[in-house]
């Protein structure tokens, strides 16, 4: 079977549950999020990363993308998204070739590399707020903001009374 006919989009599924995996789905959610941000601030606080280290964090961003990715709506941040993971594959790929062969690479990959992954990781933080999987916010108003907006009438406009 070809990949790109097993992952194409259908228009009406096959399968309905009877139960939501909500809970299930956010508590997945959170598991990997605790990840990413353990693997995150352990590479930040690092001079020069391992490549244990970046292989974390990219897996754990890889796994965050993909459940998210379908309830991402905007085609333009898609397409950035799978292009900046292809390029973090191919630099941690590049790095894991290096290490197999018994040879360095350079600090400047390694950075260019976290950089990746430190920019994935902030643009997905972004995504999860817009797609509603962060914390519910309101506008805090001061007490002149309450009274001016309680002191400005609502039109109604209705049909007069007969």
């Amino acid at each position: 079977m070809d990949n790109s006919e097993f992952n194409k989009a259908t228009n009406k599924p096959k399968f309905f549950s009877e139960f939501s995996m909500g809970e299930l789905d956010f508590k997945r959610f959170d598991h990997w999020l605790q990840k990413v941000e353990m693997s995150s601030g352990v590479i930040n606080s690092t001079a020069l990363p391992i490549l244990e280290m970046c292989q974390d964090y990219f897996a754990g961003l890889n796994v965050l993308y993909k459940l998210w990715r379908p309830i991402i709506s905007v085609k333009d941040v898609k397409e950035a998204l799978d292009g900046k993971i292809a390029e973090a594959k191919g630099l941690k790929r590049r790095w894991e070739g290096s290490v197999k062969l018994g040879s360095h690479i350079s600090k400047v990959t390694i950075l260019e590399l976290v950089d990746i992954l430190d920019g994935i990781h902030t643009k997905l933080m972004e995504i999860k707020q817009s797609i509603g999987l962060g914390i519910a916010v309101r506008r805090s108003y001061d007490t002149h903001e309450r009274i001016k907006e309680g002191m400005v009438s609502k039109k109604i406009y209705s049909l007069p009374e007969k």
